[in-house]
This record gives C-alpha cells, structure tokens and sequence, in this order.
C-alpha cells in the first residue's frame, strides 16, 4: 500500500494518476499480498482527444480504477499545467513488469486480442521466461455473438489479471463489459503489446525511446497511423493554446 496519496491530474476533464514511478504503480497494484481489481487505462494525446468525441469511452474512463501517463504528449502537458515533473509510464514496460512479477507471485493471468499466432507466441514466452500461470487465452478475432460466452470463460477462469489487446476503444468497451460480469480481476488494455512481444512487430530503438519520440517511430514505421495524426495536432492545438 502506498504510505502517500497518489496525486491526481486533469486533462480535458480526465483525472489521471500521477505515480512516481512504475514500481511505485505496481506496488500499488500488487499491495497486501492481493492484486487490486478494476481497469487500468493508459492515457495518450490520441486518447484524450477521442475521449472528448467518444462519449462511451470517457464514462468508462472516468471509471477507471487506475488511469496513467502512458504518452510523453500526456506527460509534458501535466508538466505544463501543474509545474511537476510527473514521469512517463510506458504500457509496455508496465505489462512487462507485471507480468514479471505474476510468475513470481503465481498471480493467474488471461491473455485476450491478437492473432492466434501471436497469441500463442506470448503465451509461450510468458510460461518459459517469467513462470506466468496463463490460466485461458482468445484471440482478438471473434464476433460480438461469442462475447458473453468470452467473459463467462474468463470468470471461471479465476484469472487475477486479464490483459486485453483490442486497441483503443475496443480493448476498454471490452474491458468495461467483462468487468461487469466478472468484477474480481484487474484489466490493462495493452494495444499492440503482444505483437511486439511476440516478435511480429519491432519497438522503437532504445535511442528513440530515450529521447522520447517512440511516437513518431510508430507513425514512421508504420504509415497506417498516420490517418491518425489529426488527433495529435488537435491535441497539440490544446497543449499550446492551455485548453487542457
């Protein structure tokens, strides 16, 4: 448990967790010998701006039980607005950590979205690398028919953590629905983790991360995104103009 309050943030209305530190977030996650239980919504600049167009999507993220800076965009305008010097919490790093720490503990995991290939793939590097107890798995492909047959093999399951690999919003609609039915397990959307993970796609260089412009790695490497790139100005448009 945490001795201090965990400071909180708002951006465009969207309360955002201001932990120090990835470890401090898992050990707050993972205090008193028990996982916490809710959703985990990482907050980026494409995110926020889809939240202010999504209605859906901001309700279940104002319900959120841990929201978190996963962008540097994210970062820099809590930076701007609050003068403090808020670290970034990749998704990444943290479903890593997580998961670390799961086959340490023998925490029972339930691994969702992908394709079966690369779905199999995590699994297997799960087992083999950190000991992770994956107690279920579905790929991201199915129909909306097979949804509540889904959640109802997630809760008999008994998976304490439940990762889901939809992308945004998918992955929190998801998230939000399973949470209903099955409410003792903690939800991380991780968007395209699994396929980095599992070799299909490659991560920023460490150089790139370093110096903060993952982001534009992405876009770089994977021009798809870049239809994507209107919410970015319009998010840079409210950094500049101080409408976050």
């Amino acid at each position: 448990m945490t001795t201090t309050p965990v400071p909180t943030y708002r951006l465009r209305g969207l309360d955002i967790l201001g932990f120090g530190s990835q470890e401090e977030f898992l050990d707050e996650l993972f205090a008193d010998g028990r996982v916490k239980t809710g959703l985990m919504i990482a907050f980026n600049a494409e995110k926020v701006v889809v939240c202010d167009r999504d209605p859906a999507l901001r309700r279940i993220a104002e319900q959120a039980a841990y929201t978190y800076a996963d962008g540097i965009s994210v970062v820099r305008s809590i930076r701007r607005k609050y003068a403090d010097g808020l670290p970034r919490i990749a998704g990444i790093d943290l479903w890593q950590a997580m998961m670390s720490r799961a086959g340490r503990e023998r925490i029972p995991v339930f691994l969702l979205g992908a394709r079966a290939e690369v779905l199999t793939e995590v699994e297997r590097r799960l087992k083999d690398e950190w000991g992770v107890d994956v107690v279920g798995g579905q790929d991201g492909y199915f129909d909306d028919d097979q949804r509540d047959a889904i959640f109802e093999r997630i809760r008999r399951s008994g998976a304490a953590i439940v990762t889901v690999a939809l992308g945004s919003p998918a992955q929190e609609i998801f998230m939000h629905e399973c949470h209903q039915v099955y409410p003792g397990a903690l939800y991380m959307g991780v968007g395209g983790t699994f396929d980095v993970v599992a070799g299909y796609v490659k991560r920023a260089p460490a150089g790139w991360r370093r110096a903060n412009l993952e982001w534009l790695y992405r876009l770089l490497s994977r021009p798809a995104r870049l239809r994507r790139s209107g919410r970015l100005v319009v998010y840079a448009f409210y950094h500049f103009t101080n409408r976050l």
